[in-house]
């Protein structure tokens, strides 16, 4: 009886052993960041989802995971354009991660901005300067920066920023938080309220910038309050976070897509 079992199902596990990467499917994750004047920022990541991986050993179900490209879809309009920025993967089926990268994104001066590229006001592309503030630091200058911070007790919280063309000048504003602030153990939390900021500015929108400068009056972030209620921040949709809520850890498609046919038409 044994050996007819295993007659009937050594067909079955043969073409799961075979099938391997052939059996993938590639799977769209988006996510939508809405701004306040009813635009967004709309994240794609794809991957590799191999639903047959569950049952071979050691085998993983996603592979060739991409970061989220960004997108931005103006108020009104299924149109995306590309901003040139993209951020790395963080799982969506937790509900701070989703949070964690919309706050990279904001609008600031009317400009939605990704903090490595922003939409020029009266036009509709976004622009990409030569450079960012922190990215063109030299270790001398990164040195004396990290001092300054320390002497004052402060950190720069992640990877957010803002950037804007104001009065005429590239600024760069990275939103800072105290050492001993509460909620602010982990820098990514969302509730740590910014103290400051460490703020760049370029008269050549990019080409060269100007010596970095702790601010206790920033131009884009309102100290005392928490990063996900500032004013400029973007947050995810009601819909993505619906859409991911209880989701299989193995990368399934959610029932809900944030954008059918991938926000293009």
């Amino acid at each position: 009886m044994a050996y007819r079992c295993l007659l009937s199902t050594l067909p079955f596990c043969l073409a799961l052993a075979f099938m391997g990467s052939a059996g993938a499917v590639e799977r769209t994750e988006t996510v939508e960041c809405e701004l306040a004047d009813g635009s967004a920022f709309v994240l794609q990541a794809t991957h590799q989802w191999t639903p047959l991986a569950v049952f071979a050993r050691h085998a993983s179900a996603r592979e060739d995971q991409d970061s989220f490209k960004v997108s931005y879809r103006a108020r009104g309009s299924r149109e995306l354009v590309d901003t040139g920025a993209a951020l790395a993967h963080q799982r969506l089926d937790q509900r701070a991660n989703m949070e964690v990268l919309c706050a990279r994104l904001g609008m600031y001066e009317g400009q939605p901005g990704t903090g490595a590229s922003l939409r020029m006001p009266g036009e509709k592309r976004f622009w990409v300067p030569a450079s960012t503030a922190m990215g063109d630091l030299d270790e001398v200058v990164k040195q004396r920066v990290d001092a300054q911070l320390k002497q004052r007790g402060l950190h720069v919280m992640d990877k957010n920023s803002a950037i804007a063309i104001r009065q005429g000048k590239l600024v760069q504003e990275l939103p800072l938080y105290a050492t001993n602030a509460p909620d602010c153990a982990d820098p990514n939390v969302q509730q740590c309220p910014v103290s400051a900021v460490l703020r760049m500015t370029s008269n050549d929108r990019g080409e060269t910038w100007q010596p970095a400068s702790i601010e206790s009056a920033p131009y884009f972030f309102k100290t005392g309050v928490a990063l996900a209620r500032q004013a400029g921040v973007a947050r995810p949709s009601a819909r993505s976070l619906r859409n991911y809520r209880n989701r299989d850890e193995n990368g399934a498609k959610p029932l809900e897509q944030p954008c059918q046919k991938k926000c293009t038409e």
